[in-house]
């Protein structure tokens, strides 16, 4: 479990600069449409060869629900987000999931929270006030709109992630992501619509066919499963800390690929949110 853990971890790490390149050559929508329409005949046909049973008819609302949370609301704000942010800003916000899992968790689930947890909640969020302040007193708006948009994506992947862990106690991992993702494009097929929603295949560069199908194989079908695996089988805690590694393997990446620059108050931000998730899920742990 752990080594599927730290596989998610590294392919989710690359997925903002593949993303970044492909949404920055064709657009957002186009790359979200032919990603999930690719991962999601992938899934299906792998099921189908599994022989995987259907869900139960009581569960089939919350599989839509999951299906509209991970891609039109997680993957819409986040590949629209990247249009405008940084790789770096967005695995910095997605260092903010396992907070935002600890308090969906504590609503929804009726977990017990630690009042020493709010410090490290109240710190990296500060942390994030500081980065999307920073950025947007340097006049540079496009960035923070982005940073805003990415946000969103984290509640929704959040949210996802908890709602999910029921389904977890009776279907398995591969079973969950195939459901949710499968119709969740279905759900985003009529923004086919839009004139110019895809533009024609044969002009899609091979650099950007690269990076789609990394994000459609690699991140939906690959590294989506490992993070139900390891949210099934190991302890919430260990598996929500385990993001906290993202930033770092991203920055890196990117200061390599894009040759990024980090501001004083850029790496203050980053140090305080991963400090306080640090914080919250080592008090969890401990509870």
């Amino acid at each position: 479990m752990p080594l599927a853990l730290a596989a998610n971890q590294v392919l989710a790490s690359a997925t903002h600069l593949f993303a970044k390149g492909a949404v920055m050559a064709i657009g957002a929508l186009p790359v979200a449409l032919i990603r999930f329409v690719l991962a999601s005949a992938v899934l299906w046909g792998w099921q189908r060869f599994r022989g995987v049973k259907g869900f139960d008819r009581r569960d089939w609302p919350r599989i839509a629900l999951l299906g509209f949370l991970v891609v039109p609301v997680n993957q819409g704000f986040f590949l629209f987000g990247m249009v405008r942010t940084t790789p770096s800003h967005a695995s910095l916000l997605y260092a903010l999931t396992p907070l935002v899992v600890f308090l969906f968790a504590r609503g929804i689930l009726r977990e017990r929270t630690p009042w020493s947890s709010l410090l490290g909640i109240g710190t990296a969020f500060a942390g994030v006030v500081l980065i999307l302040l920073e950025r947007g007193l340097r006049s540079e708006i496009g960035i923070l709109q982005g940073d805003l948009l990415i946000l969103v994506a984290v509640f929704g992947w959040a949210l996802y992630t908890v709602l999910s862990k029921p389904l977890l106690a009776r279907y398995d991992a591969m079973a969950v992501t195939t459901g949710a993702i499968v119709i969740g494009t279905v759900m985003a097929l009529p923004a086919l619509l839009v004139p110019g929603a895809i533009p024609p295949l044969h002009q899609i560069a091979p650099p950007v066919w690269l990076a789609i199908l990394y994000l459609a194989i690699g991140t939906s079908v690959i590294a989506y499963p490992l993070w139900m695996y390891a949210l099934r089988h190991l302890d919430a805690a260990k598996v929500a800390i385990a993001t906290n590694t993202q930033p770092i393997l991203t920055g890196v990446l990117s200061w390599i690929i894009f040759r990024e620059r980090f501001t004083g108050i850029f790496m203050i931000g980053a140090v305080m949110i991963l400090a306080g998730v640090t914080w919250v899920e080592t008090r969890r742990a401990a509870a």
